[in-house]
């Protein structure tokens, strides 16, 4: 699953430099790379290649092969010209203004779940941070290391899911931005974190609040009867997400042996159901509308996510 194991699919394969981690500033030569990597979940290998979903939260890769091929830019959003690169940046600021307290710091050890193109990789990177960076989207992973070469810090990449997750040595943090709400078993991927994170280390996560998601603007049409019920949307072919009320998040922390130390509602000022009221907004003004959409006795009960720092209790 590491990038030693990665083999260039045009061309001949870039050397790496000693590692794993890799160091960032010796990956030039990966800039534009496309290769080709083992799966740790071999089911992931036929969905790369555009097959059917084993299972209903693997859609969320099937949708992940159709948006790669009709809409990259979009998907590529660490790019200034994407036309979501804004909305995700915002994001992501209001999650590490969250996370202050518990952010790793210089040097750590950290495993970036679920990172995508690198969105979260990328800050970690210039904080010289040894990132291990876990995705089941192999195209991803291939704009994550484009994006990673030159930088500071360490990077290694990992085509698998957080059911299958690899062997790391002892991580000094974890974060999993808007995972355990696609993935199929959600407390079995947290006891593999508590597995690889060392005693006392963080978890930093977020999943999808429920009724805020349900008046998104992403919304799938005719999906509201599935929010009276455990809260699961299903579009085959394109998405599977498991949304949450608190309650929810309490007792799936509690069935996996955590504490949660943070909980915090997040509107997605520019992605939730006041998006178009809100309009695009620079962080500060993002931060001044969170604060007001969680003080005011409707709105905070629409957010669209949950942000939140938990731990395994040992």
């Amino acid at each position: 699953m590491s990038l030693s194991l990665a083999r260039a699919l045009v061309g001949d394969t870039p050397p790496l430099p000693d590692g794993p981690p890799y160091a960032c500033n010796a990956l030039v030569d990966w800039l534009g790379v496309s290769f080709e990597l083992p799966p740790g979940d071999p089911r992931l290998l036929e969905l790369h290649d555009g097959g059917p979903a084993p299972t209903p939260p693997l859609d969320n890769l099937v949708g992940a092969v159709t948006y790669w091929r009709e809409h990259p830019d979009w998907m590529q959003f660490l790019d200034p010209r994407s036309p979501s690169h804004h909305d995700k940046m915002v994001e992501r600021a209001l999650y590490l203004d969250f996370w202050a307290d518990h952010l790793p710091s210089e040097g750590d050890r950290v495993l970036d779940l679920g990172g995508g193109v690198g969105r979260f990789m990328d800050w970690l990177l210039d904080r010289q941070c040894a990132v291990e960076l876990v995705d089941p989207d192999l195209r991803s992973l291939w704009r994550a290391v484009t994006s990673a070469a030159g930088k500071p810090g360490a990077l290694d990449v990992h085509w698998t899911t957080g059911e299958r997750l690899p062997e790391l040595a002892p991580l000094d943090c974890v974060i999993a931005c808007e995972v355990l709400c696609y993935v199929e078993d959600p407390v079995r991927v947290l006891q593999n974190v508590a597995r690889v994170l060392k005693p006392g280390a963080p978890l930093l996560f977020s999943v999808e609040a429920r009724w805020g998601w349900a008046m998104g603007a992403d919304v799938h049409e005719g999906s509201i009867t599935d929010f009276f019920g455990d809260g699961i949307v299903h579009v085959p072919g394109d998405r599977w997400v498991r949304t949450f009320e608190k309650d929810d998040l309490a007792d799936l922390l509690e069935v996996a042996g955590y504490e949660l130390l943070a909980l915090q509602p997040s509107h997605y000022a520019l992605s939730g159901p006041f998006e178009m009221a809100a309009g695009e907004l620079s962080v500060d003004e993002a931060m001044l509308l969170e604060d007001k959409l969680r003080a005011h006795v409707v709105s905070r009960g629409l957010n669209r996510a949950w942000m939140a720092v938990a731990r395994p209790i040992r």
